[in-house]
């Protein structure tokens, strides 16, 4: 499947969170397919085709402790896409719900 650059969807995440950041990205990857990392040094690019799911589980899977949706505000300085869904539980960014 080609995409076009500008169907990708994503986030930029200060790296000064450290394993928390780590287990994010790990947890995106996990869950969706074509990921790509863009590393600017102090916060990481992660871009996905059409769309991005993050699950809370998976975070805590990763990071091996309890983690909590809201902590994402700390950690992600933007976005790219709509949220079309945010709870306790994931995080769904897309440009469209066709997608």
């Amino acid at each position: 499947m080609t995409v076009d650059q500008g169907q990708y969807v994503g986030m930029d995440l200060d790296k000064n969170g450290g394993p928390v950041v780590d287990a994010i990205v790990e947890a995106v990857q996990a869950d969706n397919a074509g990921v790509e990392l863009v590393d600017f040094n102090i916060y990481v690019k992660v871009k996905s085709p059409l769309k991005l799911l993050l699950r809370r589980e998976k975070v805590e899977e990763v990071l091996g402790r309890d983690w909590s949706m809201d902590e994402l505000h700390i950690y992600m300085s933007s976005y790219f896409g709509f949220i079309e869904e945010w709870d306790e539980d994931h995080l769904l960014i897309r440009w469209n719900r066709e997608d």
